[in-house]
């Protein structure tokens, strides 16, 4: 799963962070999503395993990207609410004539995190049940929708 981590890791890290390592590294998303498996699998009601990299596809590892950001952004609030982002002050804004000068709300900032991981949650929980449902396919067919097999005999035993 190492080569699959990487490669969701590396990908997230593009695309979200812009590459910017004073964020987050590549080497901390690929160990959140190495430790965080087993969500995946109960919400989508799979076996993904460390042994088998190459069995999550595009649409698993899509939505176990945007896990990673939904607990990003959960994170990104509780560190904003407590003063460890570099937000700023209490003062919003100060202004005269054609000089402003503008701080962060620090409780604004933790509102816009949670409001991105709420929404991301809404979109997880859309795209896994689209997953399980469209994605699912029966582990056994019996009764009349079964291929005759073997003798081809077929009996019917009404009940």
């Amino acid at each position: 799963m190492l080569n699959t981590f990487a490669t969701l890791a590396t990908g997230i890290f593009d695309s979200e962070f812009g590459g910017d390592t004073g964020i987050v590294t590549v080497s901390q998303i690929s160990g959140w999503l190495a430790s965080n498996l087993g969500q995946l699998n109960v919400k989508l009601h799979t076996n993904f395993s460390a042994g088998e990299a190459a069995e999550m596809d595009e649409s698993a590892g899509g939505i176990f990207s945007l896990m990673y950001l939904r607990d990003y952004n959960k994170r990104a609030a509780r560190n904003a609410l407590r003063g460890v982002e570099t937000a700023g002050g209490n003062v919003l804004s100060i202004g005269d004539n054609d000089n402003r000068i503008s701080f962060i709300n620090r409780k604004e900032v933790a509102k816009e995190y949670q409001t991105a991981a709420k929404d991301l949650s809404e979109e997880i929980d859309k795209l896994a049940y689209n997953y399980c449902y469209y994605g699912a396919s029966p582990r056994q067919v019996a009764g009349y929708d079964a291929t005759i097999s073997g003798s081809g005999f077929f009996y019917y035993y009404p009940y």
